[in-house]
């Protein structure tokens, strides 16, 4: 069921890595303990709405009790098909909870970030280091008895792309968070190791090949002098 929900939602494969070294490739994924807490919130909110309709089903049937039948019939009807329709949805909602933990990704290279994350809407967010300005680890109360928590990383500018191409962001256009990790500050010192070479290495540009560089100088400098010289040839003088 999973593979076909999966292609009905046309979810698209698990992300490639962001720029950087091959070898430098870390992937993250949240916490266990963060599916955990989704199911127990998704697991409260179902409870509470099917006893709202339950409660809304018996005060409706004393309060209206003096409209006609049939009006009362109806509407009852359809409060239970409501009812009903949640009952049935409930594997299908869980599966969603569970696709939506598998499915998040956080990737770090020796140059950059990629985070993807989402079902209905898949939303993948690419930021580089030269554009990183801080990093924040944020827990809250539920979170820290969960052992878990999320970094927050913000950027100069840049923004969120949707697997479609659109930009936009699940949280904010300079911000990629690390939701319900339960690893966050071995991800922050790697980050900030991480940045402080890519830093020091050319104040945020990628490592400049000097040899090659030079290589490159002195074979133009070769070429162009032999076109010169085959323009204009040196002239004999006459006796």
């Amino acid at each position: 069921m999973t593979a076909y929900l999966l292609r009905l939602l046309r979810v698209p494969p698990e992300p490639q890595a962001p720029d950087g070294s091959p070898e430098s490739i870390r992937v993250f994924r949240a916490g266990r303990n963060y599916y955990r807490w989704r199911m127990i919130v998704w697991a409260f909110s179902q409870i509470f709405v099917v006893l709202s309709g339950l409660a809304f089903l018996g005060s409706f049937a004393f309060i209206v009790r003096k409209l006609p039948p049939m009006v009362l019939t109806v509407m009852v009807a359809v409060d239970v098909v409501a009812i009903a329709f949640l009952v049935i949805g409930i594997p299908f909602t869980y599966l969603l909870q569970r696709l939506n933990y598998e499915l998040r990704w956080y990737i770090a290279t020796d140059r950059s970030l990629r985070i993807r994350s989402g079902i209905w809407s898949v939303e993948e967010l690419t930021m580089t280091f030269a554009n990183i300005q801080d990093l924040k680890i944020t827990a809250g109360p539920l979170q820290g008895w969960l052992g878990i928590a999320d970094l927050e990383v913000s950027s100069a500018g840049g923004g969120g792309v949707s697997a479609g191409g659109k930009h936009g962001g699940t949280e904010s256009s300079h911000t990629a968070k690390f939701a319900g990790v339960d690893n966050a500050v071995e991800i922050r010192d790697l980050i900030v190791e991480r940045l402080k070479r890519y830093r020091d290495a050319g104040l945020g540009d990628a490592p400049v090949d000097l040899g090659g560089a030079a290589a490159e100088l002195l074979a133009e400098a070769r070429s162009l002098r032999q076109t010169v010289t085959a323009v204009d040839p040196p002239s004999t003088a006459s006796v």
